[in-house]
């Protein structure tokens, strides 16, 4: 889609795995008609490792793979032991070949470290790997902490722009371990709702200045796949338009209609 518009862009556009309130498996079937890509959102560590045969899907649908890793690794009890418990999660979905995993980083380096040693040890590159910047860790720190570990970077704008995060544009490591985007507004013109510091509302919600802050990511980071990251088929296709329309160089509307998540 994108790539017809522009020839000069050169990355994949990806959505998640839950845009339906359907399994992976037929979110993945119906998204294969839109995106070239599907980040498999394992978010939950006990029920994504209870999946059952008809779950994930059996065959790749013509699509490329990554995964997002639990949000609830057991941290606390060190970095193997977080790798050892979702280990299992990459055992079912090998045959989706996935090329990344995005990681939202522990406190510590040395826990990150413990993991990254652990997946070497089963095989795998720690350089799949891609921190996410989140509410409470800065693209700032996530780009440090992914230069000493020997990992990638998966920017999220979306937690960058509710918190007020400075992007370290002039970083070189920004660019150089950036593979991956997270896109969305997090919130619209209402601000954010009750009790939570943002949602995950479409692109058409972003505001100027966030709207040029994904200009130039776009333009300066060259990740291999831009992820619109929000959660209904409808806000999804407004999504990928107003993501066309930034990467053919034009103008969208910036209305943001009213959502309910």
């Amino acid at each position: 889609m994108i790539q017809k518009c522009n020839p000069a862009v050169s990355w994949r556009v990806a959505a998640p795995s839950c845009v339906w309130p359907d399994t992976a498996a037929a979110n993945c079937r119906l998204l294969s008609r839109t995106v070239d890509e599907v980040g498999l959102y394992l978010l939950e560590l006990e029920s994504c490792l209870a999946y059952g045969p008809d779950d994930l899907p059996k065959k790749d649908f013509g699509l490329r793979y990554h995964l997002h890793l639990p949000l609830d690794l057991p941290w606390r009890h060190g970095g193997d032991a977080a790798f050892f418990a979702m280990e299992g999660l990459l055992k079912s979905t090998a045959r989706l070949v996935p090329w990344a995993m995005v990681l939202h980083p522990p406190d510590s380096l040395a826990a990150l470290e413990a993991f990254l040693a652990a997946l070497a040890a089963a095989g795998r590159d720690p350089a799949t790997v891609l921190l996410e910047n989140t509410e409470g860790i800065s693209p700032e720190d996530v780009t440090a902490m992914a230069a000493a570990a020997g990992c990638g970077v998966c920017l999220d704008l979306g937690h960058m722009l509710a918190m007020g995060h400075a992007l370290p544009a002039h970083d070189p490591d920004l660019a150089r371990l950036t593979r991956m985007l997270h896109v969305y507004s997090p919130f619209g013109a209402e601000g954010p709702p009750p009790g939570r510091r943002h949602s995950h509302r479409t692109l058409g919600c972003l505001s100027p200045e966030g709207r040029e802050v994904l200009v130039w990511m776009l333009a300066n980071l060259r990740p291999e796949t831009v992820v619109v990251e929000v959660f209904a088929p409808v806000h999804l296709m407004e999504s990928l338009h107003v993501l066309d329309a930034l990467a053919c160089g034009g103008q969208a509307s910036t209305a943001c209609p009213a959502e309910r998540e």
